[in-house]
Parts: C-alpha cells; sequence; structure tokens
C-alpha cells in the first residue's frame, strides 16, 4: 500500500509526510471516544436500546432494526472487552431484552437477522454467563438450522418463506454461529453443521479463482440456476472468512486457513480505492453496516495470521477516518472514511466506524502482548 500523507486535524492526527506514514497512537483512547459518543448519541435509556437515526425522530424509530440491534450488542462487547466494564455488558443485555420485546419475539421471519443476534448474545453469555442470554442462543440456533434445505438448491434459505434462492448473507455468519456453539457446548454436531454450511457456499457462491464471494444464486422458472456474481458485498466477503478462521480454530486444516487469506486479499483490492487506500462508500441503511461487518472478520483472520496488510488497510482507513472523517467534539461518522457525516445518520453507518476503530485498537493490544 502506499505511504499517505496526512493532514493535522485537531489533537487526533500525527503528521506523516517523510515517505514512512505515521499513525495514531493509543487507538484505545480513540475507541473509548468513539464509543462514548455512540452512546452520546444513540442511546435510548427509557427503551435500553440504540435508537436508528441521529439526530432522534419519532418517525425513524417505527421501524425495529432488528438486525441493526443485534450489531449495537456487538459494539457493545467490543468496548467490554477492551475495558471489562460491566457498563458494556448491562447495555448490551438491555439492547437484547429489548429488541425481543419490540419484535414481539424472540423470532425474526430473517434468518440473517436471528444469526447476528445469535452470535452478538453469545458474546454476551460468554462475558455474563447469564442462563437467560444462553437460553435465547439456544433457542435462537434451533430455529436458525430449520433454514437449511436439502433440495437441488441445498445451502441455507436468507428468509422462513423463501423457496427458490439461497444468499452469503444466511450461510456465512450460520457456518460462524455453528463452529461457536461447538466451542463454547461442545456439541459435535454442531461442528459438522458448521463444515456442512461453509462447504455448500464455498462450492456455490464463491469463485474458485478469486476467492470473492457472491451474494446468492436463484433458481429460475426455466429451470436455470442464476448466481448473481454482480453483487459482491463486503459483509458476504467478512463471514466468509470469518467462518473459514473458525474452521481452521477447530480443525487445524489450513485449507480453510488458505480459503480465509485468499478472499481477504481479493476483498481488500475489491473493495479499496486504489489511488486512496480507503474502503469504497456503501452507503446508508443496511449497506452502511456491510464494511464495519467486513472489518470485524478481518480482525480475527488476523488473530492467527498476524498480515501486515489487514494491519495497515486497517490502521490507514481508522486514522483517515478519525483526521478526515469526525471531529474531536461531534463523533459522528459517515459511509465514507475520508468525508464528514450527514445527518440524518443511520445508527448501521455510525456502527461500522466504531468497529473500525475497535479493530485498530485491537490490533494494537495483540501486537503488545
Amino acid at each position: 500500500m502506499k505511504s499517505i500523507c496526512m493532514l493535522l486535524v485537531g489533537s487526533f492526527f500525527l503528521t506523516g509526510c517523510n515517505g514512512n506514514e505515521e499513525r495514531l497512537e493509543n487507538y484505545n483512547n480513540h475507541a473509548e471516544w468513539a464509543e462514548e459518543k455512540l452512546i452520546e448519541h444513540y442511546w435510548n435509556e427509557n427503551g435500553k436500546l440504540m435508537n436508528n437515526a441521529y439526530p432522534y425522530s419519532k418517525e425513524r424509530e417505527e421501524s425495529l432494526n432488528y438486525w441493526w440491534k443485534a450489531h449495537a450488542v456487538d459494539a457493545m462487547m467490543d468496548g467490554y472487552e477492551r475495558t471489562g466494564d460491566a457498563a458494556y455488558t448491562d447495555r448490551a443485555e438491555g439492547i437484547v431484552k429489548s429488541i425481543i420485546k419490540k419484535n414481539g419475539s424472540l423470532f425474526n421471519e430473517f434468518y440473517d437477522d436471528m444469526e447476528w443476534l445469535a452470535l452478538s448474545a453469545l458474546r454476551l453469555y460468554d462475558a455474563t454467563k447469564s442462563e437467560t442470554v444462553k437460553g435465547y442462543v439456544l433457542k435462537l440456533w434451533n430455529d436458525i438450522k430449520t433454514a437449511w434445505w436439502e433440495d437441488e438448491l441445498g445451502g441455507m434459505a436468507w428468509k422462513k418463506d423463501q423457496r427458490d434462492s439461497r444468499n452469503a448473507c444466511s450461510n456465512g455468519p450460520a457456518a460462524i454461529l455453528a463452529a461457536r456453539m461447538y466451542e463454547y457446548f461442545g456439541d459435535k454436531e454442531d461442528l459438522e453443521w458448521a463444515k456442512k454450511i461453509y462447504d455448500w457456499q464455498k462450492k456455490n457462491l464463491v469463485d474458485p479463482e478469486s476467492g470473492l464471494v457472491y451474494d446468492g444464486l436463484k433458481l429460475e422458472e426455466n429451470g436455470d440456476l442464476n448466481v448473481n456474481k454482480n453483487w459482491i458485498f463486503t459483509y458476504n466477503q467478512g463471514t466468509y472468512i470469518g467462518a473459514a478462521v473458525e474452521l481452521y480454530k477447530h480443525t487445524n486444516d489450513k485449507t480453510y486457513l488458505a480459503d480465509a487469506e485468499k478472499t481477504a486479499a481479493s476483498a481488500m483490492k475489491y473493495h479499496t480505492v486504489a489511488e486512496t487506500g480507503m474502503m469504497k462508500e456503501e452507503g446508508t441503511g443496511d449497506g452502511g453496516l456491510f464494511k464495519g461487518i467486513f472489518i470485524r472478520y478481518l480482525i480475527h483472520l488476523y488473530e492467527v495470521n498476524e498480515s501486515v496488510q489487514i494491519k495497515e488497510m486497517i490502521f490507514h482507513n481508522a486514522d483517515t477516518l478519525l483526521s478526515k472523517g469526525s471531529t474531536k467534539e461531534i463523533g459522528l461518522f459517515g459511509p465514507a472514511w475520508d468525508m464528514p457525516h450527514q445527518e440524518p445518520l443511520d445508527i448501521s453507518v455510525q456502527l461500522s466506524g466504531v468497529f473500525l476503530i475497535e479493530a485498530a485498537a485491537k490490533i494494537e493490544r495483540l501486537d503488545s502482548e
């Protein structure tokens, strides 16, 4: 990656124009600041959950956005992992329970939404050992397994009424969840689930040359199987990488590690602007969360391979976000990490920025061990 001369903005950045790009120090402090700003702008104390957008508007809060809220739980768990502060787990548990209350049920018609909640709630259970939260996770996993089809398409459905198509967004997270269920509860059948889902996705939705993950496939009325090769979203790359890393950790099969590294290398190139080294903008709404999820699972790969390329990409994007994409006083992040935000700002977009800065802080911790 080219060294890019950065500008000094406020107290955030160290100028680096000497041919070797200098970077911010102590991402831990920046991550804590980002979490504090997330809470300041989005936390709803009355409902014990995060609002959908900043500034608050009653109209924008009419929709639950189940899966955005699930990722807000992940943000709280990132803060807890970094600090050990129980205030984070308290908020995380409040969000989980508020999702269920506002949804009217633990379950959802979208399997991927439930997968995201199960993944974040499993982290919460790991931290608190709450039997209530464990019960949520087990019930979600049992329902999620009904997404699997033994038909001509196979794989995990995206939605409960889905019949003629399958998507990466429901298979990648499900494989990660299955592997983690095995890790936490020791049921070997869950490891087999992880392998089965992963193998299906690799066979049907992953380009064998580049490792890039396609969005989905559909069985057309004429019997043709149409793979959507035009939609190559960051979060689908991330969850496939995450599933491969989980399976590598549990099996020590280096094929999984090679798969993850191939996809990571291709995805970083595909989703990065070559001239700037910045990840591309993916809009607001649901798309606002995509690259944050990608960053999350790149970190899991970094934990096992200590890739210099991953570290440099995350540090560079984090430094640029902090210097160009926000100010210390406001602390809001837009969909383009090298430009200021615009309001109203969906929490999906804000969460991606928080995930990025937490990722930089995690690399810093890992490197200091």
